[in-house]
Order: C-alpha cells, then sequence, then structure tokens
C-alpha cells in the first residue's frame, strides 16, 4: 500500500511539473518571439508596435490585457511591457492556478530608426 500511495505522489508532482514547465515554456517562447521581432521593427511606430504585440499574444493563446500593455520608442531603445495572468493547470481538472507573467523587452539599437514625425511617448490603452 505505501508503495501505490508513493508512486501516486510521484505522479502527483511529476505531472504537476509538467504542467508548470508547460505554461513557462509558452511564456518564453512569446518572450523570445517579441526580442525577435523588436530586432527588426527599426521603421515601425509605436502603434504598429502595439498591435504586433496584441497579434503575437493571440496567436498564442495569451491573455494580455490591452490596457496594462506599454509601448515605448526612444531614438535608440525599443521598450515593450506586456504582463498578463493566465490559468495554468497544475493538475488537470483538479487543481487550477492563475499566474502572473511579466513580460519586459528592451532591445537596443545601432540606429536611430524611428520614423520622421514621430514624437517619443509612453503609450498605453
Amino acid at each position: 500500500m505505501k508503495t501505490i500511495l508513493k508512486i501516486a505522489l510521484v505522479l502527483v508532482i511529476v505531472t504537476a511539473t509538467v504542467q508548470a514547465g508547460r505554461a513557462a515554456i509558452k511564456h518564453y517562447t512569446f518572450v523570445d518571439a517579441l526580442q525577435e521581432s523588436l530586432l527588426f521593427a527599426s521603421s515601425r511606430t509605436e502603434d504598429e508596435l502595439y498591435d504586433t504585440v496584441l497579434n503575437m499574444a493571440a496567436e498564442r493563446a495569451i491573455p494580455i490585457d490591452p490596457d496594462r500593455l506599454s509601448v515605448r520608442r526612444e531614438p535608440f531603445l525599443i521598450e515593450i511591457d506586456a504582463p498578463y495572468t493566465d490559468t495554468v493547470n497544475l493538475l488537470p481538472g483538479v487543481l487550477t492556478r492563475q499566474w502572473e507573467f511579466h513580460t519586459s523587452v528592451a532591445v537596443r539599437l545601432l540606429n536611430d530608426t524611428r520614423p520622421r514625425g514621430t514624437t517619443t511617448r509612453r503609450r498605453t490603452r
């Protein structure tokens, strides 16, 4: 009987660990995709970057609140802050948990690539 309980406990721990790992991988692939898209976003405006982040999140089923999304563009820097809360099923059908993910990506550029006629401002919707 002890062996069965130990095996059950190990299965519960492994299942919860795998589910948490899946949520973490989903978050880090999103951060990586944001980082990569910012590297090639040299001529995009803040509005275009804002829409790009929302589209990327929608493609990956990441529930970003547009009111919490912040895009900032400076002469040689682009910063995005996109915190979100996601539901993680640690034990499917038994235990779920709300997890807060803090997505913050910054890319330094070699040239001032801001579109002409734009000003630096902090944008939140």
